[in-house]
């Protein structure tokens, strides 16, 4: 069955049989939460800096009995550490780059393969709910390791809704504040826009309906476990809300939801012309991510 074109059917019509919203829903459950191998290319120049970094390898048992991996990038004397979490279908590497570019600026690292990614175990995807209480695991070893350090969360993506779930997770003060680029405002918010984009559906809520009863049963949560605007109506954590202008995948609007909901200071940055995860191509892009960064790590 070609499932573009079934949905485009579907979209013009209440009438479609059970059967062709299953099979969709079946193909965007298999689509959306599968793990996928990824190779990540890494230029000579982020290669360079990694083999002459002091990195140390980490491995931490999640809640559930995953192994997760990590590594500590400790090049520079204090203890101000920046944790980076990627984005659905990447890993540790994608944050390779930017984790050069803030190595540059002075911040110790902490670059992280979320679950289902790298070198960390699972074989699903949660869209920040498991994630954000394994990413609670990786703060407190940063505390215990380091106990004067300070903390500044940074996520891409899905990596932007793990940090900005994870306040509700009863943060230390270590956390002195959080910048989310790209970030969705819900989960169900963001499977809309998917079947609406990329599978040309006009009505989406029989296949919202089934993909959340299969996502309770297969993985104990539901899309309302994953409005991460609601959770920042309590977060009292600076936030620095980042999102290209040009975004489809994650609707630009999305920011302005997250950045409104939420309760603690916060500023945003809008990037003009620049589509999902490409925000970092603006010349002044870790110019004022510094700014922020350094208004809280002091």
């Amino acid at each position: 069955m070609n499932l573009k074109k079934t949905a485009a059917i579907v979209g013009g019509t209440t009438g479609a049989s059970y059967l062709t919203y299953q099979a969709i829903s079946d193909h965007m459950f298999k689509r959306a939460f599968k793990k996928r191998k990824r190779e990540i290319p890494v230029d000579e120049k982020v290669k360079e800096w990694l083999d002459q970094s002091n990195v140390k390898s980490v491995h931490l048992k999640s809640f559930d009995g995953l192994q997760l991996y990590g590594e500590d990038i400790h090049n520079h004397e204090d203890n101000k550490y920046m944790i980076l979490v990627h984005g659905i279908w990447g890993n540790r590497r994608f944050s390779y780059p930017r984790g050069y570019e803030f190595d540059q600026l002075g911040y110790n690292l902490l670059i992280i393969d979320q679950r289902a990614a790298g070198d960390s175990q699972g074989k699903y995807y949660t869209y920040g709910f498991k994630e954000s209480m394994d990413l609670s695991l990786w703060i407190d070893y940063l505390v215990k390791t380091y106990p004067d350090v300070q903390i500044c969360l940074y996520g891409v993506s899905m990596g932007a809704a793990t940090v900005m779930l994870s306040t509700r997770n009863g943060l230390p003060e270590n956390v002195k504040c959080i910048i989310e680029d790209c970030g969705f405002s819900s989960m169900e918010e963001q499977f809309d826009t998917v079947l609406r984009e990329d599978y040309n559906l006009v009505f989406t809520k029989i296949i919202l309906k089934m993909l959340d009863d299969r996502m309770g049963n297969d993985f104990g949560f539901h899309f309302k476990d994953v409005v991460v605007k609601e959770v920042l109506d309590d977060n009292e954590i600076p936030i620095l809300f980042v999102h290209g202008e040009e975004d489809k995948f994650v609707p630009f609007e999305m920011s302005l939801r997250l950045y409104n909901h939420n309760k603690g200071p916060k500023k945003y940055y809008p990037v003009p012309g620049k589509e999902h995860t490409e925000a970092n191509q603006d010349p002044d892009y870790y110019k004022n991510l510094n700014e922020f960064i350094k208004t809280y790590l002091q």
